[in-house]
């Protein structure tokens, strides 16, 4: 009797435990495939080439005086005094430098503006992946698009479907 006493805990402390384990669930996503579908990006797409556009052509307008410039110094150049072409040389190499700051500038002015006009976009798809992961019991789910080695088995589920439908996003294929 006492041995059926133990052998009855004993099944039944397994089945506890069995039946509060789950199985380990990982899942991945290619966030950089998520964000393309999202219809809010074609905006940030277009306002992005309309202050590119803008940059280029305050570029070109600079360039453009830049090369009258030379242009006219050129021509004039062999009749200057020495003193007067030495300052127009030195105002030209200052009028590239200008052009070059405004380049590398613009291009670091772009690159922040459509960081800050994605990063709502971006909270927003962080935000549906957590909740996709918790309503599911994920216990991680991997970005495939990093450079960094992911491995993924055939359990692994590409939550991405789940994410996109979590932010209204329908997919036709």
């Amino acid at each position: 009797m006492r041995n059926r006493l133990v052998l009855l805990n004993v099944l039944l402390f397994i089945g506890v435990l069995t039946y509060g384990q789950q199985p380990m669930k990982f899942g991945h996503i290619n966030t950089q495939e998520v964000l393309t579908s999202l219809p809010e990006l074609k905006a940030i797409q277009t306002q992005m080439d309309t202050e590119y556009k803008q940059k280029e052509d305050q570029l070109a307008t600079m360039q453009a005086d830049m090369k009258t410039q030379q242009d006219e110094y050129v021509k004039v150049a062999e009749t200057m005094a020495p003193a007067a072409r030495a300052e127009k040389e030195k105002s030209l190499q200052e009028m590239g430098k200008k052009v070059q700051n405004y380049y590398m500038l613009a291009q670091q002015q772009l690159k922040a503006r459509e960081q800050e006009l994605k990063m709502p976009l971006i909270k927003r798809v962080q935000a549906a992946i957590q909740e996709v992961g918790d309503e599911n019991g994920f216990l991680y789910i991997f970005e495939t698009a990093s450079n960094m080695p992911v491995y993924h088995s055939a359990q692994s589920i590409d939550v991405a479907p789940l994410v996109k439908t979590k932010l209204g996003i329908t997919t036709t294929k």
